[in-house]
């Protein structure tokens, strides 16, 4: 490449070794080496930029998509499917008018699967006609006959349709894939304008690049439609697989941005043939469910009976048109490739037209022909299985072994209708950026349409992967290497759009909080725990080093504390002398040890995993601030340490993050029951602790009283209020009444006790209920305990030097707390109308039900 198109100008440092393969056509420039004129302008600025500065830049893009947690299956629960989200410095451009003839050729298509699935799941006439043959339907592993009669509605069938597009060696696109479930990957399209936007801001603003919003305004108009009831505001929920689900950052990514509820199938009930969402003020009805998960999962009575994500009875409210939803059950029967042979038929025979986009060259092993074809040209194809079930790595029999190919021949032989073969696909190449210049890469491109009265609309960008191999980019939307932001280059000036509502309209005042889910309340209690036990345990473990690493030779101090870590579960019990000689375990190499041991349930690498997992569930609910503050604890903490100094610096942080956190919650949070749950957990944590912490040390009078007392105040954070009231003057009767009675220090059990007291009283309940609850009494009961305790007398120590008092106080909240727990989570948490006598509970490590009946 020598030369600009048109142009005397030299070749921009960034191309200046950009050499695409041959035979492939590249987007930035043509067979002569010249740039592409979308792309001059575009080239020409990064250039003025330098490499330095565009290394630079992209390297502050990828630590904000690490801050904002861009991964698939970000738990890591499946080993090895979860991965960063790679996202390049360089977008893809594509003009306004190459891109209307793209949306064109997709609305057709798009309007087409909503013309033959209302025909497969009606009259049929397509079979009838021997456009399509029966096995396209009735031999699908997906199909169901409660499929049929479903779609009664005026609105369409499709919703959302998306499409996997590829551009050949002579310019022209070819649609690879088709989806018509639940596409995957809005959500990262957003997130990839949003930081790429930040990048390059001169560059977007130069550019007049084409706006996203304008497509998810008709998104919510399209499901807005769809509603059978309250279409001016109906309830629309976003139905998840769950936080196993590798599109669950997208589904809750999604929510957050539409403003509608995330649900799991948990969430919903059928109660009189309508579908209700279960909050802790009752059932509410759902009008829409935006579904992101499999069609057979949706309904264990109908469809896939091992479904656990499912609702009991969906089929039914369906098919009484009490619930709609998008896309429709059945609708992914289409993605299959077999359907991809005979498009062009069926298009001439519903549309009257030719498609304008065409699909790659399919060919059904079924048809006598098609499987002749396929065995004849066989090092020419890929071989895929005719019906999409999941994303299966399609065939190269040219790259396999003798051995294999004769299997594949057997395989296509034996069963030809389950096989498709296709032509294989050389994509094009785009820059993509590598640290001093721009190097070409593969290119696949997914482009998400919507429905919009009787058509469809394109978003106006995709989802762009890039793969130095190009045959990486033939396997699911979690492979390749980077991705890319798509930028629709418009020659007018761009009009600013927004999902917020226009002016002018009016919209009624409220001020919610009952409508929480039972399930989101349930994770916001234990993330509220888990964060004050990490935060308790940082300080106790802190507190330990600073006595092992101080002036002073090892206190009796050391061993209460260690005995106050061991009766948190922290641990080992026998921790003090398990040789039974008398001697102080090496704390320095036991503590480490202890700290970072995953494999137990309250170490304190363990509770920071736990908050990770509930954060993660509930980031639709939590100020994205406050999920950062985790993550970056989760990652300072994952790599175990041995250094005491390095320890005491990771404690240190964690203390300090974990405050910002609930400095967060409490300053961003709106007063709604999601606060309530989370403040709850972390209230009943902290009084569990205080009182645990409390009965392992000051409940037997030790030798040195004061440097015991001392630690424990300094543990509890409370030793500065006690030096500015009673300066250096120790006394128990003081440390007691600071730490266990004084409600105006937000660190004693009494402060916490009288905040859940109060919560509970704001907790959902029957307007016309005459006595307390269950909760209510035990928590006021606990109350009333600390309240009505007298501290000098708690203070007072027997002749052997045991405090009954409050050893029995201590004794009582330590077991009554976990029960104010369970029966918090029984009442309010676990909504399945269960009964009692069940025994059904909370686990104390990871808040998940326990003692459910077998079925």
């Amino acid at each position: 490449m020598n030369a600009l198109a048109g142009s005397a100008s030299p070749v921009p440092s960034l191309l200046a070794h950009y050499t695409p393969p041959p035979g492939v056509y590249d987007e930035t420039v043509n067979a002569a080496g010249e740039v592409r004129e979308p792309w001059r302008a575009f080239i020409q600025g990064l250039d003025e930029l330098g490499p330095a500065d565009l290394q630079r830049r992209w390297e502050l893009a990828q630590r904000q998509v690490t801050r904002d947690g861009f991964t698939f299956n970000p738990y890591e629960q499946d080993v090895g499917s979860s991965r960063p989200w790679v996202l390049d410095a360089m977008p893809l451009l594509l003009r306004e008018q190459e891109w209307s003839e793209i949306e064109a050729g997709l609305a057709q298509r798009a309007r087409l699967f909503d013309l033959i699935l209302r025909d497969l799941f009606g009259p049929q006439q397509l079979l009838q006609d021997q456009l399509l043959p029966p096995e396209a339907l009735f031999a699908h592993p997906a199909y169901y006959p409660s499929y049929h009669g479903l779609h009664m509605g005026d609105h369409g069938f499709l919703q959302l349709y998306a499409a996997d597009i590829a551009r050949s060696p002579d310019g022209q696109w070819w649609v690879v894939s088709d989806r018509s479930r639940a596409p995957f990957g809005l959500g990262y399209v957003l997130e990839n304008r949003i930081v790429t936007s930040r990048m390059l801001p001169t560059q977007f603003r130069q550019c007049k690049v084409e706006r996203l919003a304008s497509f998810f305004i008709t998104l919510k108009e399209s499901l807005r439609q769809q509603a059978p009831r309250f279409k001016d505001n109906p309830r629309v929920a976003i139905w998840t697989s769950g936080p196993s689900s590798r599109a669950y950052f997208e589904d809750a990514y999604l929510a957050r941005y539409l403003g509608y509820q995330l649900v799991e199938g948990g969430d919903l009930a059928v109660r009189e043939n309508r579908v209700m969402l279960k909050t802790l003020g009752g059932l509410l009805p759902v009008e829409v469910i935006f579904r992101r998960l499999n069609d057979d999962d949706c309904d264990p009575v109908e469809l896939d009976g091992n479904s656990v994500n499912g609702v009991a009875g969906l089929l039914e409210v369906v098919r009484g048109g009490n619930v709609s939803l998008a896309n429709p059950l059945g609708s992914r029967l289409v993605e299959s490739p077999l359907f991809m042979s005979f498009l062009p038929s069926i298009c001439r025979h519903l549309l009257g037209e030719e498609l304008r986009m065409p699909s790659v060259a399919t060919w059904w092993c079924g048809d006598k022909q098609g499987l002749s074809y396929v065995l004849e040209h066989l090092d020419e194809l890929m071989i895929r299985k005719a019906f999409r079930m999941m994303d299966d790595v399609p065939l190269r029999p040219s790259l396999m072994t003798q051995a294999d190919r004769q299997l594949l021949v057997e395989a296509l032989k034996a069963r030809p209708q389950d096989y498709v073969g296709q032509q294989t696909i050389t994509r094009s190449t785009t820059p993509v950026w590598s640290q001093q210049a721009a190097v070409p890469w593969s290119l696949a491109l997914r482009s998400f349409l919507v429905r919009k009265d009787d058509d469809f609309l394109a978003l106006p960008g995709g989802l762009a992967r890039v793969a130095s191999d190009p045959l990486i980019l033939e396997q699911t939307m979690t492979t390749g290497e980077r991705s890319q932001d798509v930028w629709i280059l418009s020659d007018e000036a761009i009009e600013e759009v927004t999902l917020l509502t226009p002016p002018g309209q009016t919209i009624a005042l409220r001020r919610s909080g009952a409508e929480l889910p039972s399930r989101v309340a349930d994770h916001l209690f234990w993330l509220g725990r888990n964060v004050e036990r990490s935060e308790g345990s940082a300080r106790l473990l802190r507190t330990i080093f600073n006595s092992v690493t101080g002036e002073r030779e090892y206190g009796p101090e050391l061993n209460l504390l260690l005995q106050a870590l061991a009766d948190q579960g922290q641990i080992d019990s026998d921790f003090g002398d398990p040789s039974g000689t008398g001697t102080v375990p090496n704390v320095e190499v036991m503590l480490p040890q202890a700290i970072f041991d995953t494999q137990r349930p309250k170490s304190l690498r363990f509770s920071i995993m736990q908050c990770v997992r509930l954060v993660s569930i509930v980031r639709d609910r939590v100020a994205i601030d406050a999920w950062r503050i985790i993550h970056r604890l989760d990652e300072a903490s994952r790599r175990p340490l041995v250094d005491v100094q390095e320890v005491i610096e990771l404690l240190d942080r964690v203390i300090l993050d974990l405050a910002a956190f609930s400095g967060l919650a409490s300053e961003s949070m709106t007063r709604t029951q999601g606060w309530r749950f989370l403040d709850l957990g972390r209230r009943v944590e902290r009084a569990w602790q205080t009182s645990m912490l409390l009965r392992s040390t000051l409940t037997h009078i030790a030798e040195d009283e004061v440097a015991v007392l001392e630690s424990v105040m300094q543990t509890a954070d409370s030793i500065m209020t006690y030096r500015s009231r009673y300066l250096a003057t120790v006394q128990p009767a003081a440390v007691l009444d600071l730490l266990i009675t004084d409600e105006t220090n937000p660190r004693s059990i009494g402060s916490q006790l009288a905040a859940i007291a109060a919560h509970v009283d704001e907790l959902p309940r029957d307007g016309q209920q005459a006595v307390r609850s269950p909760e209510q009494r035990l928590a006021l009961s606990l109350l009333n305990a600390v309240r009505l305790a007298e501290v000098h007398e708690l203070a007072l120590a027997t002749q052997y030097g045991q405090r009954e008092a409050l050893d029995r106080l201590l004794k009582r909240l330590c077991d009554q707390l976990p029960k104010l727990s369970d029966a918090m989570s029984s009442r309010f948490l676990i909504h399945a109308g269960l009964p009692r006598h069940f025994g059904i509970s909370a686990d104390p490590d990871s808040g998940l039900p326990t003692g459910l009946p077998q079925l």
